[in-house]
């Protein structure tokens, strides 16, 4: 069983923690990736205008 030296956390609440943080981290990469989608069709129609 791992404990944290800084507090003494259990296994389960590390586990718990670090759920919670890959689902923070999967909504930020979400937000990300629709922002280069959105980007990238952006770019497509000004060149679509200049054609």
């Amino acid at each position: 069983m791992t404990i944290s030296l800084k507090k003494r956390v259990s296994f389960d609440d590390l586990v718990k923690a670090n759920r919670q943080q890959i689902l923070e981290d999967r909504a930020l990469l979400d937000r990300i990736e629709e922002n280069i989608e959105k980007k990238y069709y952006q770019s497509l129609q000004e060149k679509n205008k200049e054609a």
